[in-house]
Order: C-alpha cells, then structure tokens, then sequence
C-alpha cells in the first residue's frame, strides 16, 4: 500500500503571501498492478499462507498484505532456532538487512528451486505465518516437521575423550607454559 499526500496552497503574487488551503490523500494498492498474462491466477485468500510448490512459493493476498511487499519486492527465507528448533522465517531482504532473495512476481509467486526448495519442503508445502521478534519477519510454521537427525556417539560425549584436568591447575594470571605437555 503506498499513500501519496498532495497539499495544496495559495500564493499572493504581490505580498508573496503563502497560504495554505488543504490536502488530499491517495491510497495506490501497489499490490496489484496489471502486466502480462499467465496461466497462474492471484490466490485474493485474506489468510496469511505460503504455500511450496516444486519451483517456486505461492503467497495469499494475506501474506502479501502482512509482509507488506510488492511486485518486484525480494522475499528471502533464513533459518532460526525458535526452542530447540531449527525453522524456517520469511521476510524482505530490506526485514533481514541483506541483499538476497527472489523478486515476488505479479501473481504474487516467487521462484523458489533446488536445494532451498528441499530443505523447505522438509517443513511442509504448506505454511502459515507466525510474528516473529522481528519487525517484518515471520515464522514459517509448516505442516509437518522435519525428520530429527541423529547425533552421532562419537560426538555426543567428546568432552570425556579430551584431557583437560591439567588446564585447571594453570592459574589465570600465568604466563609460565612450560609444565604443558603437547603431544600429539
């Protein structure tokens, strides 16, 4: 949504008297501009929902209404722990003060392939948007959750493996490094 201000006022050519007389206010719904023809059409749905498709992601007029984005816009997709959870957000690059992403079409589709698309798609094909602590960034929250990866043993307790118990001797303020052994 873009809101243009035109103020008017009145200028007495002899004084050089300014004076104001008032305003008008146009809403432009920078949303929905006509261009080209596509086999796609505008899903117009009020509820904020991205949906993943092989190639690209498909947002409701309620997502792009809540990202506040136009055509031409770059939506960008980073990963964040929320808890103990790796998920996916979604923002402009301008939200993430970066400059990546991909440029939201008139359809209100963004070209979305490859490994992102697959490490997407782990989350679900379709996602509602939650906010974020972040002004302009929402969680992806998708329909299904990503298979937990196990953690390998050997990594689990490697502090156990490390000898360490000489380093706690060796006070802060010590310089002397020659009671150290370093083996290898």
């Amino acid at each position: 949504m873009k809101l243009d201000i035109v103020m008017h006022y009145s200028v007495d050519e002899a004084t050089g008297e300014i004076t104001f007389i008032g305003k008008d206010e146009i809403k432009v719904d920078t949303a929905k501009k006509t261009s080209r023809k596509s086999s796609t059409k505008k899903d117009e749905n009020p509820e904020p929902i991205v949906t993943l498709d092989s190639t690209k992601l498909t947002l409701t007029q309620g997502a792009v209404d809540l990202l506040q984005v136009c055509e031409d816009c770059r939506i960008d997709i980073k990963y964040d722990k929320k808890g103990k959870q790796l998920l996916p957000k979604i923002g402009t690059d301008a939200a993430f003060k970066s400059k990546g992403g991909n440029l939201l079409s008139s359809k209100n589709t963004v070209r979305y392939g490859g490994a992102n698309n697959k490490k997407l798609a782990g989350y679900g094909t379709t996602f509602k948007l939650e906010p974020t602590e972040d002004e302009g960034i929402y969680w992806l929250v998708g329909d299904k959750m990503p298979e937990e990866q196990e953690v390998p043993k050997e990594l689990v307790n490697i502090e156990d493996e490390l000898d360490i118990t000489n380093l706690d001797a060796i006070e802060e303020e010590s310089t002397d490094l020659s009671s150290l052994s370093y083996t290898l």
